[in-house]
């Protein structure tokens, strides 16, 4: 027997969680939690990188409710908002390729993501961002 509840409940750090399956009855009767929000990881380059027209800044962007879209993500690059950004929903990648060869030296890149879903039950937000940095190093 499986039946699919859909309820909200507040978790840990103000997060929603949302009941996704349960299935059997009584002792045997087993729940599955899904937690709500975004999440970004996966992130490159990392480190020391050779200097390179063929760059590419990537990442894993998931948003747990469902409501994450392309205009939700912002990439900066140095400070620098960059608009060719693709982002795949089903997949959760992002990627952004630089198209030039970065000066050596230490760059920085900041993703902000933010998400808002709605459905049956209300609705939920969220927003997270992610900064790192990597170092271009000559050939």
């Amino acid at each position: 027997m499986s039946r699919r509840r859909r309820s909200r409940r507040r978790g840990p750090r103000g997060r929603s969680v949302r009941v996704t399956t349960t299935r059997g009855s009584g002792s045997n009767r087993t729940t599955s939690y899904r937690t709500g929000g975004l999440s970004i990881t996966g992130v490159g380059p990392t480190g020391r990188v050779a200097r390179s027209p063929n760059l590419t800044i990537r990442a894993t962007v998931r948003d747990y409710g469902g409501g994450l879209s392309r205009n939700g993500i912002r990439l900066y690059l140095d400070g620098s908002e960059k608009s060719r950004v693709h982002y795949d929903q089903a997949s959760g990648s992002l990627t952004y390729y630089v198209g030039r060869a970065l000066s050596p030296g230490t760059h920085e890149v900041r993703i902000d993501a933010e998400s808002g879903s709605s459905d049956k039950q209300g609705s939920s937000s969220g927003s997270s961002s992610k900064r790192w940095t990597f170092t271009v190093v000559g050939r």
